[in-house]
């Protein structure tokens, strides 16, 4: 299974690990589902997650590190070749673009915007509650 799944989901699995969407890692780690991502994907992640708001999660370099290096190992590289613009917020595209050059299975997120697609390119587009309900 090949999920494309969006930046704030990942967030919120890093900043909130004991909680449910945490097991989005936890599946990842197991081996459960292939991660997409891209050079973007991961550059926004890194930014992201290095916003000093950020810190009173308890986040810290060495735990961001780790986080990464896990979406890394266990993810597959995808190279952008598709430009997508069908989204109320064009930064929302990339992760669509993702999920077509990726060939993946699921996009996973929490937005809104892309919630309301439902579907995209015959991709179901759906919430973290709903992708880990998959699994059950």
């Amino acid at each position: 299974m090949r999920v494309a799944i969006d930046t704030n989901v990942l967030i919120s699995a890093i900043i909130k690990p004991g909680n449910r969407i945490g097991l989005i890692m936890v599946r990842l780690r197991k081996g459960d589902y292939v991660l997409l991502y891209s050079e973007e994907l991961i550059n926004e992640l890194t930014e992201v997650l290095a916003r000093p708001k950020l810190r009173k999660y308890g986040l810290n370099d060495e735990t961001i590190n780790a986080f990464i290096g896990s979406i890394l190992a266990k993810g597959e590289a995808v190279r952008l070749l598709t430009v997508v613009d069908v989204c109320r917020d064009p930064d929302d595209n990339l992760l669509l673009s993702l999920a077509l050059d990726g060939k993946a299975d699921y996009i996973v997120s929490g937005d809104k915007d892309l919630l309301d697609l439902i579907e995209f390119e015959e991709i179901p587009i759906m919430t973290p509650s709903d992708f880990l309900a998959v699994f059950e």
